[in-house]
């Protein structure tokens, strides 16, 4: 009888364990997925900064609507765009709270890139 128990035991913490990663999994992935798109948005700006001979304001309103439409919680001021001799320095660095119901981790995400090392 004990081992009967301790199996229905076991197939319950089992099947916690397993709920606990695909709620990690649905609530993580996005935000890391969304931030990656995110800095490669801004490698591409500063890329082609220097031939598209964009202003460091059009960079960082492309950069904040890119963003929103990630929906990565970042306000303008936290998006720097720093004129360069050949191009420019796009600076970032947001966070973002994860849900995941028992803990609420903050993820920090900070990307730079320049024109120079961007290629």
């Amino acid at each position: 009888m004990n081992a009967r128990g301790g199996s229905k035991l076991s197939l319950l913490v089992g099947l916690a364990i397993t709920a606990a990663f695909i709620v990690a999994a649905v609530r993580l992935v996005p935000v890391y997925a969304n931030s990656y798109e995110f800095k490669d948005a801004i490698r591409s700006q500063a890329k082609f900064a220097g031939v598209e001979q964009r202003s460091p304001e059009f960079i960082k309103q492309a950069l904040y609507k890119k963003a929103q439409e990630l929906n990565i919680p970042i306000r303008p001021e936290q998006i720097q765009v720093i004129p360069k001799r050949a191009g420019v320095e796009i600076k970032t660095h947001y966070t973002v709270q994860v849900d995941l119901i028992v803990y609420s981790p903050t993820l920090t995400f900070n990307y730079s890139a320049d024109t120079a090392t961007a290629y």
